[in-house]
């Protein structure tokens, strides 16, 4: 029986092949990127401190051909109203949602929720 889903959604861009959590890249075609860090396939089972992850990626973004992609307020907002609506047309049941600026955890502060993206939900 399943009971409910974790759904996690991440903007493109944000796990680079040598991530130091590990990634399912078998290659490195950037050599600037291959600067950052080493290639290790597959998760590790041992997930590197937060500060670890903040410093690769604070290293990454001067390097990276493209920036790294975070939502504005404007499309949090946009994103709540497209989950709230698509929970009500489809009656799911939602007990939770956060919709981050960006997936690094410990690099930024978890902005509360606006008034109106609480109420899109």
């Amino acid at each position: 029986m399943v009971f409910g889903y974790h759904l996690v959604w991440t903007a493109y861009g944000w796990w680079l092949p040598n991530d130091p959590r590990g990634s399912t890249s078998h290659r490195i075609a950037s050599d600037v990127i291959v600067e950052l860090g080493e290639l290790h396939y597959g998760r590790k089972t041992v997930q590197p401190a937060g500060w670890v992850i903040c410093d690769f990626y604070e290293r990454a973004v001067p390097v990276l051909k493209d920036g790294l992609l975070t939502f504005s307020p404007e499309e949090i907002q946009r994103i709540a109203e497209s989950f709230g609506a698509t929970i009500r047309r489809e009656r799911y049941t939602c007990y939770a949602c956060a919709i981050l600026p960006d997936p690094s955890r410990d690099r930024r502060k978890a902005q509360k929720p606006t008034k109106n993206a609480r109420s899109a939900l």
